[in-house]
């Protein structure tokens, strides 16, 4: 790795730890700049603005996502690895909590929308061809309809995307008006997404998985007590 590269990765690494610890507003890149011992000159020669290195920590979140997931997904079955893909994409499993809890507060600010968007689009990019390739394998076995792998691919993304985003989105409404989280209403968000893509598919109901109960619970306590502070 050239010099420069682990240079813009460190960068990458000590923004995230402070991202994550003392949340994304309340870190200057003039605190970055402190904790690396480095300068403004070096830190814009990589990055030109925060927003910019938090699109960079986001791409990398995508890779390690995708990473584990697509090792994960080892099936003979690709229907089953196809589950384990989608469902391996949201981030709601212990592991990947910390980065998303960070990442929530920025989704209500101006630039959380393009944050959102590059978030997705990382996650999105990373699967694709993992999913392009089930796809066509199911649709060689039999065991799934899809005439177009690609624009299928696609389509499926984009609504596991909305699925994770949406379902973030309400709980932090939920936080901030705080009211009860009605845990039934984040299933029929998922069931609805699920249930989409099944019957896209041809699929029987309940093959696919996408998020369960314990995650869910997982991720409502996580924002909860982080709201909480």
């Amino acid at each position: 790795m050239r010099k420069g590269d682990i240079r813009k990765q460190e960068i990458l690494s000590t923004a995230e730890q402070l991202f994550c610890h003392n949340g994304y507003e309340q870190t200057s890149v003039q605190d970055i700049i402190d904790c690396l011992h480095s300068s403004k000159g070096s830190f814009y020669h990589h990055y030109a603005s925060k927003e910019a290195l938090l699109e960079g920590i986001c791409r990398n979140r995508a890779e390690q996502i995708h990473s584990a997931a697509a090792a994960a997904a080892d099936s003979d079955s690709p229907v089953r690895n196809l589950d384990i893909l989608l469902s391996g994409m949201i981030p709601f499993r212990d592991e990947k909590l910390p980065f998303l809890i960070m990442l929530l507060p920025v989704f209500s600010l101006p630039e959380g929308r393009t944050v959102r968007e590059y978030y997705c689009d990382a996650l999105s990019e990373q699967f694709l061809a993992d999913v392009v390739s089930q796809l066509s394998a199911g649709r060689e076995s039999g065991e799934l309809f899809c005439e177009d792998p690609e624009n299928t691919a696609d389509l499926i993304l984009t609504a596991v995307n909305r699925l994770w985003v949406k379902i973030c989105m309400t709980i932090i409404e939920t936080e901030e008006k705080r009211e009860e989280h009605d845990m039934s209403e984040y299933l029929r968000m998922a069931d609805c997404c699920r249930s989409c893509v099944e019957r896209f598919l041809s699929l029987p109901y309940g093959t696919l998985t996408l998020t369960d109960i314990p995650s869910l619970r997982l991720l409502i306590g996580r924002i909860h007590n982080h709201w909480a502070q």
